[in-house]
């Protein structure tokens, strides 16, 4: 016996599918264009002309999009009496199964199921060619009861004998269990991978075997030009090493651990001043049921403007490869900043005075940063080292020198060596290969990534030591009267320091640029495809992943920072939050927390930072 294995049934009504989309205008929304690589590529339906930008510059610009109908299985009820309700046909050139239905004149003509499968390939090992065999034949045994031995000697469930040795079964378990899957041989659904059978997923090989009698017909062929009327399913991916990973996530089975796990969106609602636009996906994104990131799949729905002051709501919907469907609805809240300016004199921000006693830090300042004012301070005017921090101030450098961001530079093994011999971060982009400055400028910042920071410094400056005076000019400007660099990265040096105070100051003002807003605010982004990563480099942020789920309970939200570690600076932290109640924004600075970042769930500087915005008390006079 052989073995193959299909994905999960993708059941589409594509003729409606596809006429509906055909009469939609398809754009990408993406105010913001500097964060544009952070969602992937949506494509949105847009109604008429509700979304495009009208002549009339005083008229406001509306997003509006349609919900798209959720794609619903066919309806289909063979006709009565029947004895052979549908008949099969697999793509072998595509790995595609087609299940067709019988019409009322006795043609199978329905398209009703489409499965992605697995067929046979050529054994480089053996002089054996097991390709699954082509032709047409009735299926003459259902073994779907029992446990199939294979040839290889695993295990595949839900056997349907096609000719011979040749069978539909599910993906092989390397024992008679069923948490015993050969999980790369499942994430290999698609393509030929088998040893001549067809293979398919739990669910898929079931539904053969529950609902195709004995006799039924197969049909065998090759096309390369089409997978088949309904298309070629998408397939779900299994983390390897996950400890679920050993179990088909579509197997009905109750103990399947998979069967606790969904589908799921992350998003947060949004709230921005009148005529300030934001990129509404830069920070949505879209799970399949086995953690995989979908984010591409995910459409929305809803209208909104940056021009009026008011509250928006948009949905974004998703469903995965094995028809698990997430839903997630934010506000956009935009504010008129003509009348929030008279309600921001009425609310006042207060912390606790003791506020000082409860945090870790060393230094450490609080401001407002609508109003300027200072809340709470800690050695805030003492000199301190800022570490990464200090990849603050050369991003804002970075930004305003690099020209065009889509232009590709290599990291030399110099400038690899050069870091490494400093004991300092890398982004572990392949040494050599061309790498787009926007790509290593997030790797910069979000990775604290030296490797990064001294091939832009080079490439806009022709040295670091050049590119460090254009970072002192820029401080300067700033007015931080306090502050030099020596290098780039933040890493120690007795002649590289700042206070808390310069670098709030310097990020209340940096903050005005939206292309530095956009990264200082990003929690994910990926890069383009480099030999490394074909499909990008997923690069998180380190704050936001000390952060984790965690937030103050009074309503004001972490929503931007960057961390910074040596021995000699401590746990440092330049972090962003806002007020969703009163649209009031806040900016701390913090240095020399105890302790390490691996040591702890929630490293000192974070926890500062949480114990900190959580203090604030908003009062209306």
């Amino acid at each position: 016996m052989k073995h193959l294995c299909n994905k999960s049934t993708k059941h589409i009504s594509i003729f409606l599918l596809i006429a509906l989309i055909c009469s939609l205008v398809c754009g990408c929304h993406n105010p913001s264009e500097s964060a544009s690589n952070n969602t992937g590529n949506f494509i949105f339906h847009t109604p008429g002309s509700s979304a495009s930008p009208t002549p009339n510059a005083k008229d406001p610009v509306w997003y509006e999009q349609a919900m798209v109908p959720d794609v619903q299985e066919i309806e289909y009820t063979p006709p009565a009496g029947v004895k052979f309700p549908y008949y099969i046909k697999v793509n072998r050139a595509m790995c595609c199964v087609t299940v067709y239905g019988i019409d009322n004149n006795g043609s199978y003509s329905i398209p009703v199921k489409a499965f992605t499968c697995s067929v046979g390939k050529d054994n480089p090992n053996t002089e054996e060619i097991e390709q699954t065999i082509l032709g047409e034949y009735q299926m003459p045994q259902n073994l779907g009861k029992w446990w199939c031995r294979m040839v290889d000697d695993t295990y595949g469930q839900f056997a349907y004998r096609i000719n011979g040795g040749y069978m539909f079964h599910s993906v092989p378990c390397y024992e008679m269990k069923k948490d015993s899957l050969e999980t790369e041989e499942f994430n290999k659904l698609g393509e030929s991978a088998s040893l001549g059978c067809v293979r398919l997923t739990v669910r898929d090989a079931k539904w053969i075997c529950d609902n195709c009698p004995e006799g039924t017909t197969t049909l065998i062929y090759d096309d390369t030009s089409s997978p088949g009327p309904l298309g070629k399913p998408d397939t779900i991916k299994l983390p390897i090493g996950h400890e679920w990973s050993g179990w088909d996530p579509t197997d009905p089975d109750k103990n399947n651990p998979w069967l606790t796990s969904s589908a799921r969106i992350e998003a947060e609602n949004i709230t921005t001043n009148i005529g300030v636009p934001v990129d509404i996906l830069k920070n949505v994104k879209a799970y399949d049921t086995c953690g995989n990131d979908i984010t591409h799949k995910m459409t929305w729905s809803g209208k909104y403007t940056f021009d009026v002051a008011g509250t928006y709501y948009v949905t974004f919907k998703v469903t995965d490869a094995i028809g698990s469907k997430a839903q997630k609805q934010i506000k956009i809240t935009i504010i008129d900043p003509a009348n929030q300016n008279t309600d921001n004199n009425k609310v006042t921000s207060s912390v606790p005075s003791d506020l000082a006693s409860q945090m870790t830090s060393e230094f450490a300042v609080l401001i407002n940063k609508n109003t300027g004012e200072t809340l709470f301070s800690k050695n805030s005017s003492t000199i301190m080292r800022p570490a990464s921090i200090t990849k603050a101030i050369a991003l804002l450098v970075m930004l305003e020198n690099i020209g065009d961001l889509n232009k590709t530079y290599v990291i030399t093994q110099e400038t690899y060596d050069y870091v490494i011999a400093q004991d300092a971060s890398i982004t572990e982009f392949p040494i050599g290969e061309p790498i787009s400055a926007i790509d290593l400028i997030h790797g910069s910042f979000m990775l604290s990534g030296a490797d990064a920071t001294v091939t832009i410094a080079n490439a806009i400056a022709g040295s670091e030591d050049n590119f460090v005076k254009l970072m002192n000019q820029k401080a300067v400007e700033m007015g931080m009267i306090n502050t030099n660099f020596v290098n780039s990265t933040g890493l120690p040096h007795d002649n590289h320091y700042s206070t808390c105070e310069d670098l709030a100051l310097f990020l209340k003002k940096a903050l005005q640029n939206e292309q530095f807003r956009a990264i200082f605010t990003t929690k994910e982004y990926t890069t383009k495809s480099i030999e490394k990563y074909p499909n990008g480099k997923v690069i998180k942020s380190t704050m936001f992943n000390f952060l984790k789920n965690n937030q103050p309970s009074n309503n004001i939200k972490i929503i931007g920072g960057k961390t910074g570690y040596t021995n000699a600076a401590g746990l440092c932290l330049a972090s962003l939050a806002v007020s969703e109640t009163n649209n009031i924004e806040y900016i701390l600075i913090t240095g020399k927390a105890p302790g390490y970042y691996w040591e702890t769930e929630i490293p000192r500087h974070v926890q500062d930072a949480l114990t900190a915005y959580n203090s604030i008390t908003e009062t209306v006079k």
